[in-house]
């Protein structure tokens, strides 16, 4: 990698500092490119020793074992999420979590994939217990992941939030309820209520992949965040993102390094074994799968190609390829 000198920025009133570019860890696990131990190893401690020290995970992306190296280290913030409802739900969570990540705290905890403020509502024993956990040291702040603009303008006003994790990108592919410019206001305002921001799918899931020097530079250049959240799979999509997100890589010089950092257009695949059970259907949160006649079927433009409906297939027959 080139010299770059990582920027870091608090995240709002949480008191922790973090790189600009936070490493989103689900490409590792199963739902994508499911990285062997040692191939998620050698990529993170390429990470920590190029300054990043955010790293984005999840209950359901099944990689809290590959995060076990990140023990011990210093300055580390990890955030990660579930869908937990209840306290019972929650506290099983966030042990599970510390236990499969050999961690006495996680630095944020917090909602995935929360909608609006009824959603939120409707998970208020979980966001209780997160909010105790806090103050008995567990972890530092409560997170809500979410694709929606209603849910970042409910959180903002929320005293038990102090992260939300949201979309935003430069063409507002998979913003839900509404466009682009929506989900700047939104944020601004979560900014300006002291809530830490970081970005997620500013590839816009990989729709983007042959513009990502310009999709970078629109994140990068929003000024109501605090870290960009980049999934990458090896050393060449870290130093591209890296050096874009520290403002170290001109015009010119991503035109010749962009063919070179292994990007390439994904689908999500549908196998001919397909029962049509729905559970895909019911975790998708932008609409793009759905059964009809007995098996899934899959809106390629709508697709974020997450993988999450991979993961909760039974069958096995949903492959992000």
């Amino acid at each position: 990698m080139a010299n770059t000198a990582m920027k870091y920025s608090m995240l709002g009133n949480t008191g922790l500092k973090v790189s600009v570019l936070c490493m989103g860890c689900l490409v590792l696990g199963p739902a994508q490119y499911n990285l062997s131990g040692e191939q998620s190893r050698d990529l993170l401690e390429y990470a920590v020793s190029k300054g990043v020290n955010f790293f984005d995970t999840s209950e359901l992306y099944g990689v809290y074992p590959h995060l076990r190296y990140l023990s011990g280290k210093s300055d580390i913030v990890i955030s990660s999420r579930s869908y937990a409802v209840s306290k019972a739900d929650a506290k099983a969570s966030l042990e599970l979590a510390r236990r499969e990540m050999d961690r006495d705290k996680i630095e944020i905890f917090g909602l995935h994939e929360q909608e609006s403020g009824l959603t939120l509502r409707g998970h208020r024993g979980a966001l209780e217990y997160f909010a105790e956990a806090r103050e008995k040291g567990l972890i530092d702040a409560v997170s809500v992941s979410t694709h929606h603009v209603a849910c970042v303008r409910a959180a903002a006003l929320l005293p038990e939030v102090d992260v939300i994790f949201a979309i935003l990108n430069v063409d507002g592919i998979g913003i839900v309820d509404g466009s682009r410019q929506d989900m700047e206001q939104a944020l601004a305002f979560a900014h300006y209520m002291g809530k830490g921001i970081y970005i997620m799918k500013a590839l816009g899931g990989g729709h983007l992949f042959r513009r990502a020097y310009e999709a970078l530079c629109y994140v990068r250049d929003f000024p109501h965040k605090h870290s960009v959240c980049v999934g990458v799979k090896n050393k060449k999509e870290l130093e591209f993102a890296c050096r874009v997100l520290c403002g170290d890589l001109s015009p010119e010089e991503a035109a010749r390094l962009q063919p070179a950092v292994g990007a390439t257009q994904k689908r999500l695949v549908v196998e001919a074994w397909c029962q049509g059970c729905g559970k895909c259907e019911e975790i998708c949160g932008f609409g793009a799968i759905c059964v009809v006649q007995g098996r899934a079927e899959v809106d390629q433009s709508r697709c974020m190609l997450c993988g999450y409906c991979a993961r909760v297939c039974p069958h096995f027959c949903l492959k992000v390829l």
